[in-house]
């Protein structure tokens, strides 16, 4: 104002730090909204960004004005409004609203959290959804706010997971392979069970599940149809696929791979570039089902072992006499089951396998039980054959076990099923070990302290046969007549020569990488540099190698999802497709 000099004006704006001035006019400006406030509608301070203003006298002397000012400021230093205001400015500072809003979110989110966790416990631990009130109410009794139901916290977790995965499938253009199994679960609907295999940024490719799809039609375009729904209904988009899904792989059913009209013809004439592979467990198992087939001696053999199942596990009697008998002579007790008649082929060798190692046990309760089969079992010929299976079933057993590896690509299997063939066939010139302790026991005429006696009724198997068998079958069924094993086969360095050319591999490069869109001419940089340096790992060589290792070689995944899911759909849990799809996404 006119009548405050300088000096003046600090003193009185440093004890009132409201005070402002505008225009030579004092004031308080303070731009605050209160709504609807019936104690403040009467109060003297423009409430709605309007400013209060102090305004000095007229024509009275200066001292006059001074004193007049002074009390005008002291008046709206101890008004209701002054005081009013300011306490709206120190809540507005420490931001309590803000606050209040924070701490209530955050109750809700630790109830929110508290509920999930215990969904997710009942649905990672395959535990019944009837539990979940249960632990709900001890959890409240605990002092948590709880109140949504699990089925339907259980569903939301897996969407949400599986949102997450597609979108960063979609982000990093990854690759993208899908496996395929059909079976008949606990609830004897026709169900298939859908895997993918891809990789995430760059990183290796790793098996995910993604759903179980109840068929209404179990024909080759029902099959196909609920497979491309799945991955529409997925977040998989038609272009997305077009460009990305570069493998497919599937059991050997003619209604998969027929060629007119399988599964497998539908999927390639929507997707020319798909490259699509038998499972590779499931080709050894034909080829050791066909050469059991063709040696028809082995029958007797297989005939002798389903009988011994069958005494043991059909009796508790005999069952407990059996472990009696292994408890006398000192025999380790190992599962007798089936053999030559499963899926897998290690099957097969365990229960080949619990007879050898339990052999002493089996003589000594046959001796009371059974003479005939006593007698069998303690003849040369009897002991012959068994070290034989035993030694071809195991080297088929670890080949099965190795091709069931999550990080088991096509151009390995290929390796070591060539190799397990050539072990096969050493076997004709050198016996393996057990067959060289059974022609040892067979000279001495004892085996672990049982006398053998020659029973002429026996025909021993054919060495050469059931060995050359085996081998041939297995080159037949593993044959693929896709090129692209043989362009594969320029990423194994192993293979090269010596001194390769710098346009080594071009060529074969160039093709998979027209036929799985990848950057070709980035690809051929990084064969080059790989040419140049053959321990390095060139970077421009990563997305050709990571497309590559998408391809799967077997559906051991497939069969573990179903064995997940008999586990999981008992009665404890609902029979419906979509709650077990969500609950095998959480495990």
């Amino acid at each position: 104002p006119d009548i405050w000099n300088q000096k003046q004006w600090e003193e009185f704006k440093e004890k009132y730090p409201w005070l402002d001035c505008r225009d030579r006019k004092l004031g308080e400006y303070a731009r605050i909204n209160i709504v609807n406030s019936r104690e403040t509608r009467h109060l003297s301070c423009l409430m709605s960004g309007a400013t209060t203003v102090l305004k000095q006298s007229g024509n009275e002397s200066r001292n006059i004005k001074l004193a007049s000012l002074g009390i005008k400021v002291k008046k709206h230093v101890d008004s209701k409004a002054q005081g009013i205001v300011h306490k709206i400015q120190d809540q507005r500072k420490v931001n309590v609203l803000g606050k209040t809003i924070e701490a209530i979110s955050g109750v809700v989110d630790q109830a929110t959290e508290a509920v999930f966790r215990t969904a997710y416990y009942l649905g990672k631990n395959n535990r019944p959804f009837s539990n979940h009130e249960s632990l709900t109410e001890l959890q409240e009794h605990s002092g948590v706010n709880m109140g949504y139901s699990a089925t339907g916290i259980v569903n939301h977790i897996a969407k949400e997971m599986w949102k997450n995965v597609v979108k960063s499938l979609a982000s990093s253009s990854s690759k993208l392979a899908v496996l395929i199994d059909e079976s008949t679960p606990l609830n004897r609907k026709a169900t298939l069970i859908v895997y993918l295999k891809a990789s995430a940024e760059g990183e290796s490719p790793i098996f995910v599940f993604l759903d179980l799809v109840e068929l209404e039609d179990q024909r080759a375009e029902g099959i196909a149809s609920a497979l491309f729904e799945c991955l529409r209904n997925a977040g998989f988009t038609d272009s997305y696929l077009q460009e990305n899904w570069v493998s497919f792989v599937s059991g050997g059913v003619s209604v998969m791979l027929g060629r007119n009209s399988g599964v497998v013809t539908r999927l390639c004439s929507k997707y020319p570039q798909l490259f699509t592979w038998h499972c590779m467990n499931h080709r050894l198992e034909l080829a050791v089902a066909d050469a059991i087939d063709e040696v028809t001696i082995v029958n007797h053999f297989k005939a002798f072992m389903e009988k011994l199942h069958n005494i043991y596990r059909q009796s508790n009697k005999n069952e407990r006499e059996f472990n009696e008998a292994s408890a006398e002579v000192g025999s380790q007790i190992l599962r007798l089951g089936r053999i030559l008649d499963v899926r897998w082929v290690a099957s097969s060798f365990r229960t080949v396998q619990a007879v050898w190692v339990s052999f002493g046990a089996f003589y000594k309760h046959f001796e009371n039980a059974s003479s005939d089969l006593a007698a069998r079992l303690a003849s040369p010929e009897s002991l012959c054959d068994l070290a034989l299976m035993y030694d071809v079933l195991y080297e088929l057993a670890n080949l099965s076990q190795e091709l069931q590896a999550h990080s088991m690509t096509i151009p390995r299997t290929e390796h070591l099923v060539k190799r397990t063939t050539r072990v096969l066939a050493s076997f004709k010139d050198s016996p393996g070990d057990k067959c060289e302790e059974a022609l040892k026991a067979k000279d001495l005429g004892e085996f672990k302290s049982i006398t053998l006696k020659p029973n002429p009724k026996l025909n021993c198997i054919n060495v050469g046969q059931l060995l050359q068998n085996p081998v041939n079958n297995i080159e037949k069924h593993l044959s693929n007549r896709d090129d692209l094993l043989a362009a594969l086969s320029i990423l194994d360095s192993s293979r090269w020569s010596s001194n390769p050319s710098i346009r080594h591999g071009k060529e074969k490069v160039k093709r998979l990488c027209r036929r799985f869109s990848v950057n070709t001419e980035q690809a051929i940089n990084g064969i080059r540099n790989c040419v140049e340096n053959p321990n390095s790992e060139p970077e421009d060589l990563k997305p050709l190698m990571v497309c590559m290792q998408t391809f799967p070689c077997r559906t051991a995944e497939c069969e573990r999802g179903f064995s997940l899911m008999n586990n999981i759909a008992t009665i404890i849990h609902p029979l419906m497709s979509n709650h077990l799809s969500n609950l095998l996404t959480l495990n």
